[in-house]
């Protein structure tokens, strides 16, 4: 009876361990902002729209934006990419401008067609 006792409590124990590590790992994954969604949310979508574009337009060119940013870069580069984009680096904003002018003539060109 002892020993199914330990073996039981063993049990436990070791469930308790796996589940308070996975929960602190959900966590700490959870915790990276993803910078794909925050250059989305926090500067393509309102300078699209702050140059013109409705906010159907400015999803539309963001979405293909963004897609093919991630077609391109890892996350950690485009991390660093967007960061180099805040502090105003020249190349990085140059980056990221010519992939939004691809998308805007693609996006663009499908508005005009549009039936």
């Amino acid at each position: 009876m002892i020993n199914n006792t330990r073996h039981i409590f063993t049990l436990l124990t070791l469930l308790v361990v796996i589940t308070v590590s996975i929960v602190s790992t959900s966590k700490n994954v959870s915790a990276a902002p993803d910078p794909f969604a925050d250059f989305y949310q926090k500067n393509c979508v309102p300078e699209a729209q702050a140059s013109g574009l409705t906010k159907e337009e400015s999803r539309k060119l963001c979405n293909c934006t963004v897609n093919t940013l991630k077609s391109k870069h890892t996350f950690n580069d485009f991390q660093n990419l967007l960061s180099r984009y805040r502090n105003r680096d020249p190349k990085a904003k140059e980056i990221l401008t010519s992939y939004g002018t691809a998308c805007f003539d693609k996006v663009l060109g499908d508005l005009l067609f549009e039936d």
